[in-house]
């Protein structure tokens, strides 16, 4: 198994501690760097972890996407049956990756193309039965390498957001199926988090917000799918609308509302013209 973690200006200590809980299980590990600034030191400090890690900067931001494709075709050129893939702030809890790895190899559901672990445990009940789902996210996801012909490669078009979510809805659509394990739990950090107040109850607690730049990939993105991907199933389409709706916090309890506004307004203009890539 390969794995690879694509970076945008992480911290290293913490980039260290978390990827020390799944490497001892692969044989090799890419990094895969879209931070603009091309750090030297960092290079050499995380290639010096272990022998395992393949480090690489490229100077330039180019998505989820495009990484995730480049890892695929260095993971097959390895030789590797399975690739992992995971995001810079995500790990796993001592022994479950062992866990985990035991689960896909050991599986006897055919035909699955991606496997995938629970990362909201308040939302999914952790349980000891795996479970067919309609779409996995990336970080700590595990792709099946032999189904890529069939399922194609990632759209480099959506660049960040909805990338997984429409990977994992042509898994589905070709015949393959995403496989959950409910009892492996990631540690992971989705946008960020501030106290805010119920408009119906008044009452304070927690609510996730992103910074504006993700509003309009995930509004554009979620758009996009919704109203011009062909061949979502209604249950595919229910769950774009679910995931676009994440963002309605932001429009409430985001500090930067102004610039929340302006993203999303040109997120619909963009979706309109069917301007897809990086936000330029």
């Amino acid at each position: 198994m390969t794995g690879v973690v694509i970076l945008y200006y992480p911290d290293k200590a913490t980039l260290i501690s978390n990827i020390n809980t799944y490497i001892h299980g692969l044989d090799k590990l890419y990094l895969y760097d879209n931070s603009e600034d091309v750090d030297s030191k960092l290079g050499i400090d995380l290639s010096s972890i272990s022998e395992k890690i393949v480090y690489e900067n490229f100077g330039e931001n180019a998505g989820i996407s495009k990484r995730l494709n480049q890892a695929i075709a260095a993971a097959q050129n390895d030789g590797a049956d399975y690739l992992l893939t995971m995001d810079q702030d995500s790990s796993f809890k001592s022994g479950d990756f062992e866990r985990y790895q035991h689960l896909i190899y050991s599986n006897l559901t055919k035909d699955v193309a991606q496997f995938g672990v629970n990362c909201q445990p308040e939302f999914t009940k952790p349980n000891e039965s795996s479970e067919i789902a309609i779409s996995l996210i990336t970080s700590g996801s595990v792709i099946s390498l032999e189904y890529i012909n069939n399922i194609g490669l990632f759209d480099e078009n959506l660049f960040i957001d909805f990338v997984d979510a429409e990977f994992s809805y042509r898994v589905s659509n070709n015949g393959f199926h995403n496989l959950l394990f409910p009892n492996i739990i990631l540690n992971h950090i989705i946008g960020s988090r501030v106290e805010g107040r119920s408009l119906i109850t008044f009452k304070k607690s927690m609510r996730i917000v992103h910074s504006p730049i993700r509003v309009y990939y995930i509004l554009r993105n979620g758009l996009h799918l919704y109203f011009k991907h062909k061949g979502l199933t209604k249950n595919q389409l229910n769950d774009v609308r679910r995931s676009i709706m994440v963002i309605k916090n932001d429009f409430i309890y985001n500090k930067n509302i102004l610039s929340v506004v302006h993203y999303a307004i040109i997120a619909i203009i963009d979706f309109t013209i069917n301007n897809l890539g990086k936000y330029r």
